[in-house]
């Protein structure tokens, strides 16, 4: 089952696939589910360096109906932006993508060798050739920006061509000549015979000769005619974005009229920021917030004397999770603001809480953003329908973090993981886990800047044991796809994710849909959970807003429980309130014992419920109560002057500080970021690009030595992260990066050594 990287494949029984596009094709075990196990299906690995396969009841089908196989595909994974792990101890292979996960189990070990070779040699030449990609829009954008100057180069090109064709035509007429006074030498009937045979070489050349004028003739004649249609094109493709533009203006200003109608008949608040005047900002964040309201504890709306149970309404007829919390406000006005149990005090605490005597001292404050105006939409006008890692933007548009330092912001509020580490309950437990969760999106709402994409190798630590009690690293594992592994430990838990996203820019909006799960342990817990999508809106005119949306499941895969955290997505027509969070835990019998609410920018509270009826036979909804709620997250205090620094919060203006010890890899000695952050953005911008060529120069180099090494049939070493080590996880299924736990010994040592030069 053997093949060559790029010689035809060949299946079982050694009958070859038909079609020059298979790679390897051959009968692999697949993982099915829990009931079935593994099932023997028909693999195919194809030129594109897609791995798919196919379900047949018959074994030979594959042979004798090859013209099938391109319509019975059962999944298919691109292996661009796939990652292979492999056991020799049990033959299996896993092939892990975007949206699916391939558990695989060879034969034998010749097999699995086999395929294994494939996968990896068509995985190298699938980033290869993005790569080759990426380094082609880099020299376009750099330096062939008009298709006019493109078309004068390939003009200039084929003359150059022609005119080495001219050079062969009188090397060959010197050759001729030369060879004609040698035959003058020779006898009559050898002269004759070698003179017909030079003549009819003669008139081949001339042929051959005239045909390259021909072609170079069509070539000139077809190029000025496709300079023509790409300059018409290029004009219709201008007058497009204008159109586009000047519509996207129209439809900004309707929106602003059809709200500020809203506003006049009393229901503005429904307004998303930027949409409903030049104070959109705090009408927002006052907007039909029920509960919490500091003004009226323990009193309802009428200013009665609150209830300490809250009843809420659900289909007893239908297992949909979010009846739960469709209770009536009125009724829910007592509870929600009734706030005698809340955790509000001991928050106030933690977050006042002076420095431990011995903590270093953080700085307060970075330069303030420069106002520099940049049209943002003639940048993003050619980038429509791309990756947001393969736009080339500058630091114009950046932050001074980098994409693992907000990825270390998550733990701003890691004192939720250490008040769940007091909770004997789970189910209770869980919910400050899913507060978590949501508390890393508290910032998302206003910062719109976007951080640094990291190098291959980059690093990030965080050490705040003395003040805070955790520590964390962070490393860029991967290139293709781009991906980051994180790992922290702090009292009584730890935790450690995969950090990769998909990102699309679709014009108006930007949408960013993270890939890879969290985990949390705590104790002998074990969560783990997803992230959800997050969009950012009017990118092309109007003030940028950002909504984040989704189900995120968060699953104790110690004990069976689960919670659902639904953030719910804004809509022009909905009566509810912008940024709403709501959820539920359950017991590992499926029945709800807990509800949260809240905003995922302001505060969660919590319920437990205590009572259940079950609804009439005439389809009423059944009627659950639910103890008074109890505050356990409220979103720190906006940092003084924070709408001049990035809108950064007090941790992620300490992220970035200068700090001895750290590794070389480490974000802080970044160039370019950290001269943005001093304000030099002209230099930053020249280091940027700086950078990034040499990345690409020792990637192309790896490349080489990768395909010289397939070629000769050596094993080569793929890339390697150097703090974490590629494993399977068996409680997901997913491939994920584990802490090795060498870095802090390292930094103990102050030995620094083995580690990349990236900067």
């Amino acid at each position: 089952m053997r093949n060559p990287p790029g010689s035809a494949a060949r299946g079982a029984n050694g009958v070859a696939p038909t079609g020059g596009s298979l790679e390897m094709a051959g009968w692999l075990q697949k993982w099915t589910n829990y009931l079935k196990g593994y099932r023997q299906r028909w693999f195919v690995l194809d030129t594109s360096c897609y791995l798919s396969y196919y379900r047949f009841t018959n074994r030979l089908m594959c042979y004798r109906n090859q013209n099938e196989v391109g319509h019975s595909c059962r999944g298919s994974i691109n292996l661009q932006e796939a990652r292979i792990h492999t056991d020799s101890a049990t033959h299996h292979i896993i092939v892990s993508g975007s949206s699916q996960t391939f558990h695989l189990k060879a034969q034998n070990e010749l097999d699995r060798n086999a395929w294994l070779t494939a996968l990896e040699y068509a995985r190298h030449r699938a980033i290869k050739r993005a790569d080759s990609d990426e380094d082609d829009d880099a020299r376009t954008e750099g330096g062939i920006a008009d298709h006019k100057e493109a078309i004068t180069q390939s003009m200039q090109s084929i003359t150059q061509k022609l005119d080495d064709l001219k050079k062969c035509e009188q090397l060959l007429s010197k050759q001729y000549a030369e060879l004609g006074a040698m035959i003058e030498d020779m006898d009559s009937a050898d002269r004759k015979k070698y003179a017909e045979r030079i003549n009819m070489f003669k008139v081949a050349t001339s042929a051959m000769i005239q045909c390259s004028d021909e072609f170079t003739d069509v070539s000139e004649r077809e190029t000025r005619r496709l300079k023509r249609f790409l300059t018409y094109e290029r004009e219709q493709r201008l007058q497009l974005q204008d159109q586009i533009e000047q519509l996207a203006r129209q439809h900004s200003h309707l929106e602003r009229a059809a709200f500020a109608g809203r506003s006049h008949s009393g229901s503005s608040q429904m307004a998303p920021p930027g949409l409903s005047g030049g104070d959109s900002d705090d009408e927002f964040h006052d907007a039909n917030d029920d509960f919490g309201s500091s003004n009226k504890i323990g009193e309802s709306a009428d200013g009665k004397s609150g209830s300490s149970r809250q009843p809420s309404v659900c289909d007893s007829n239908n297992d949909d999770d979010a009846a739960y919390l469709t209770a009536d406000l009125r009724t829910e006005a007592s509870a929600d603001n009734d706030l005698s149990n809340t955790d509000t005090s001991s928050n106030a605490v933690s977050l006042s809480t002076p420095t431990p005597t011995g903590a270093r001292k953080r700085r307060t404050a970075v330069l303030p953003r420069p106002q520099v105006g940049l049209n943002l939409w003639s940048i993003m006008r050619n980038c429509i329908g791309k990756e947001l890692s393969k736009i080339p933007m500058p630091v114009n548009f950046n932050e001074p973090l980098s994409v693992l330092q907000r990825i270390t912001e998550d733990l701003e509020y890691s004192f939720l993981l250490d008040r769940a580490a007091e909770k004997v309950d789970t189910l209770e437990q869980m919910c400050y886990v899913a507060a978590y969760a949501v508390s890393s999106y508290s910032t998302t709402g206003s910062r719109t800047t976007k951080p640094f994409n990291p190098l291959l190798g980059e690093t990030y630590e965080c050490d705040r044991l003395d003040d805070l009690g955790w520590r964390s690293l962070t490393e860029q594992v991967s290139h293709h796809p781009p991906a980051a592994a994180h790992h922290a430990e702090g009292r009584n838990w730890a935790m450690h994710q995969d950090f990769s996203m998909k990102t699309v820019f679709r014009g108006k909006f930007l949408s960013v849909t993270p890939v890879g799960y969290t985990h949390v342990e705590i104790g002998k817990n074990h969560y783990s959970y997803q992230k959800i999508t997050t969009t950012v809106h009017n990118i092309i005119v109007g003030k940028l807003w950002i909504d984040n949306h989704g189900e995120m499941l968060i699953t104790n895969h110690t004990t069976g429980e689960k919670m659902t955290v639904k953030f719910h997505a804004y809509s022009y027509f909905s009566r509810d309130a912008p940024r709403r969070v709501s959820g539920m835990v359950k017991d590992c019998g499926g029945k709800v014992q807990w509800v949260m609410r809240g905003y995922w920018d302001s505060h969660l509270d919590i319920m437990k419920v205590t009572k259940r009826s079950s609804g009439s036979e005439d389809g009423e909804k059944s009627v659950v109560e639910t103890s008074a709620p109890r505050r356990i997250w409220n979103v720190n205090p906006i940092y003084e002057n924070s709408e001049k620094m990035y809108h950064f919060t007090k941790l992620a203006v300490e992220l970035n500080e200068p700090e001895e010890g750290v590794a070389p890899t480490d974000s802080r000695v970044r160039p370019d970021q950290r001269l943005m952050e001093e304000g030099n953005w002209d230099e930053a911008n020249k280091k940027k690009v700086e950078l990034e060529d040499k990345q690409r120069a020792v990637r192309r180099r790896r490349e080489a030595e990768a395909e010289r090494a397939m070629q000769n049939g050596d094993a080569y070493q793929e890339y390697e992260p150097k703090w974490f080590h590629q494993k399977q996880d068996e409680l997901t299924g997913s491939i994920i990066h584990v802490f090795n736990g060498d870095y802090w010994k390292k930094k103990e040592a102050g030995d620094w050594t083995g580690c990349p030069d990236i900067f």
